[in-house]
């Protein structure tokens, strides 16, 4: 197995009184596919914006326990959290594109990083759009505004601006949950290719969709790391009955 890239250890995430975290213990191998599953209220969102502390934007929110990326405590003091989420891109459930044309959604990020070359800028956001599998659909209107994409394609637009910024992890939070199969499809598809160069953690609240996906799945519930080992021994061979229970649709 791959050395972690993401390990935590003793996980607890607070909003105000409610915890939505406990006690989780979690290690995700760099470049692998890694899947987390579970029922609406789990955690499964928290778990994802404590990695790259998004939840810092929320009031009330709290954590306490470890939460490392490459062996650096993400909650140091000196940690630098503009670089960390740079590091760590996240993809989400409903995604908006910026009201600007394809092309300039992708270049948004290099030039607030100060890519001034248009040739420069040009090429990354025909090689993340490429990436994303959405270059042949849409490199010959880059100049039409994005918001006329499908659903899909906006999705894979989000995953461009994410790669255009080069992340080392991505983070994409049921990002499948608004598109129909076909789309779902592509999407399943482009996450596999990805995990080759990134490590890629998928949040689904479907667990069909962790068995077709996944290499490795966690089980989180009622805030609690239920299960973690290889998708096949999950769904074939479950350790606990609420992941059995859960995997089987008893639940969920």
């Amino acid at each position: 197995m791959s050395q972690a890239k993401i390990s935590i250890r003793g996980l607890d995430a607070y909003y105000g009184e409610f915890q939505a975290l406990a006690g989780v213990d979690l290690d995700i191998p760099a470049n692998s596919l890694f899947t987390v599953m579970g029922p609406t209220g789990s955690g499964k969102t928290t778990l994802m914006r404590t990695i790259n502390r998004l939840n810092d934007i929320v009031k009330g929110f709290r954590a306490t326990g470890q939460v490392t990326v490459d062996g650096q405590d993400v909650y140091e003091p000196t940690v630098d959290v503009p670089s960390l989420r740079r590091k760590v891109g996240m993809v989400f459930a409903v995604t908006t594109p910026l009201p600007l044309t394809t092309f300039d959604n992708v270049a948004y990020g290099p030039r607030v990083r100060g890519t001034r070359s248009e040739a420069q800028i040009a090429e990354i956001v025909e090689r993340c759009l490429r990436d994303a599998l959405l270059w042949d659909e849409v490199g010959s209107r880059l100049h039409d505004p994005a918001s006329k994409l499908s659903g899909g394609q906006q999705q894979r637009l989000s995953l461009a601006r994410v790669l255009a910024l080069e992340p080392e992890i991505i983070l994409l939070d049921e990002p499948a949950s608004g598109l129909d199969p076909v789309s779902t499809a592509r999407l399943e598809d482009l996450m596999r290719r990805l995990s080759k160069l990134y490590t890629v953690v998928l949040v689904t609240h479907n667990p069909l969709q962790a068995a077709r996906v996944g290499e490795l799945t966690a089980f989180l519930y009622m805030g609690r790391l239920v299960e973690v080992g290889p998708t096949s021994q999950l769904f074939t061979s479950p350790k606990d009955k609420r992941t059995e229970d859960y995997v089987l649709g008893r639940f969920g």
